[in-house]
């Protein structure tokens, strides 16, 4: 059986390896708009356990064939609590369609990537506490775990400090991300893109926990990484998919037993 990676970008052995967050969404029926609705709820609740999104952060999810943007509430309202029904139905211009709530100021985020690339299905705007530690300490990414293989074509730097509140900006900060799977925000946050919400939440997962041992182990003495020929070669012996699927199952199931409270439920990724 072939085995596909996780890896997004360059050419030639990447390039081979960039199937599970990079590659264009696959030809399947595609799910309707209140599963999705559903899916993108649990995708963000996990999120809230894991104290990646509270009151800031938000995440999206295209539909290619209806061209709507389902996307989760502003600021102020609880995520840990967001069920399908609150997901706002918007087009590619901003525009809601569906839903009472007001959408994020910063819904340009979204809409500029879904826009730029087939394969930004699923976006994540995150304020992740490690991750915009390591934006903010203006330090070049470099995995340091076999998990953090999935970026080892880089995370980039979006350096304009402030808020990604008009079309602009999205497209900014779409060309500052252009093939990666990731970028750190100077002074904000995160964004993550994958071709699916699964994906997005391993592709966070994973950013925030790399960024969380390079800096405990910076305490220690001299940081080890991970090379592009270890990454290559962990990339070949992994079931990126399988990783993917299990890790969402694996948090899913915990989420659906969280007692939704502030602070805790969360659950190490290790």
């Amino acid at each position: 059986m072939e085995r596909r990676s996780f890896i997004f970008g360059a050419g030639g052995a990447l390039a081979a390896a960039a199937g599970v967050l990079a590659q264009p969404a696959e030809k399947a029926t595609s799910p309707s708009l209140g599963d999705l609705r559903d899916k993108l709820a649990t995708c963000t609740r996990i999120f809230a356990m894991q104290g990646l999104i509270g009151l800031f952060g938000h995440v999206s999810v295209f539909d290619p064939q209806s061209r709507r943007v389902l996307m989760t509430p502003g600021m102020g309202v609880d995520k840990a609590t967001l069920r399908g029904p609150d997901i706002l139905v918007m087009d590619l211009s901003g525009k809601v369609l569906e839903g009472q709530t007001r959408p994020p100021v910063e819904w340009p985020i979204h809409t500029a990537l879904h826009a730029a690339r087939a394969d930004a299905l699923a976006v994540a705007h995150l304020h992740s506490p490690q991750a915009t530690l390591f934006g903010i300490a203006k330090r070049e990414f470099t995995p340091v775990t076999v998990q953090g293989c999935l970026l080892m074509d880089g995370v980039p730097l979006y350096t304009e400090a402030g808020l990604v509140t008009t079309p602009e900006r999205g497209q900014r900060l779409a060309a500052t991300v252009g093939k990666k799977p990731a970028a750190f925000m100077r002074g904000h946050g995160i964004v993550v893109v994958a071709k699916d919400l699964e994906r997005v939440l391993y592709g966070a997962l994973v950013l925030e926990d790399e960024t969380a041992k390079a800096a405990q182990a910076a305490t220690l003495g001299e940081v080890g990484t991970i090379s592009a020929a270890e990454c290559r070669a962990f990339s070949s012996e992994s079931e990126w998919d399988q990783r993917v699927r299990r890790a969402w199952n694996y948090y899913a199931a915990l989420e659906s037993r969280w007692n939704r409270q502030p602070g805790t439920g969360r659950v190490p990724f290790a």
